[in-house]
């Protein structure tokens, strides 16, 4: 008797089920560092307006 050996894909639908769901956490862990960050990024560019915004007016103090 002949004996039929079925393979199924069931380990490798698993597999890509958890790679699935790590990357949703990646993702997720990416978006929610991005919306920490805004406020700093926003606090950090106020910062550097105002440091261009003096030097504009020492060079422009200069030249007159």
């Amino acid at each position: 008797m002949l004996t039929r050996h079925f393979v199924t894909d069931a380990p490798l639908s698993s597999a890509l089920d958890r790679a699935e769901r790590a990357l949703q956490r990646i993702e997720r862990a990416l978006a929610a560092r991005r919306t920490e960050a805004a406020p700093r990024d926003e606090e950090l560019r106020a910062k550097v307006r105002e440091v261009v915004e003096e030097l504009d007016e020492l060079i422009r103090q200069a030249a007159a």
